[in-house]
């Protein structure tokens, strides 16, 4: 019984440590947690195109959250290049590039295109 006690500590220890790691790039992009760890790490440029507006620094957060200076959506990454924003008023679905440097999208009303780059 103290084995098992003991064996749920480490686990409830490890899992803890390992939500507070910083998000590290990854080398290469495989997985759908190698598509999270890289845009996690990563600022990104968002511009509507049809306003012709200036770019907007963007971050995504470890609790799931994309934060714009004008809007904040949940995250949900449907493929290793594929990322939806979901507010109450719509989903806007990022496409990266193969390059990851990229990404094009409609914006929520699906009536404004959106480019986006990764921030230097």
């Amino acid at each position: 019984m103290k084995a098992l006690l003991f064996l749920l500590a480490l686990l409830t220890l490890t899992v803890s440590l390992r939500a507070e790691l910083p998000p590290k790039m990854p080398a290469k992009v495989s997985t759908t947690e190698d598509f999270r760890q890289l845009l996690l790490s990563t600022k990104w440029m968002w511009k509507n195109v049809s306003a012709n507006v200036p770019d907007r620094e963007c971050v995504f957060m470890p609790d799931g959250s994309f934060q714009h200076p004008h809007f904040v959506a949940k995250f949900l990454i449907k493929d290793i290049q594929t990322v939806d924003l979901v507010r109450k008023d719509g989903i806007a679905t990022l496409v990266f590039d193969s390059s990851y440097t990229k990404f094009e999208a409609l914006d929520f009303d699906h009536k404004r295109r959106i480019t986006g780059y990764r921030a230097p």
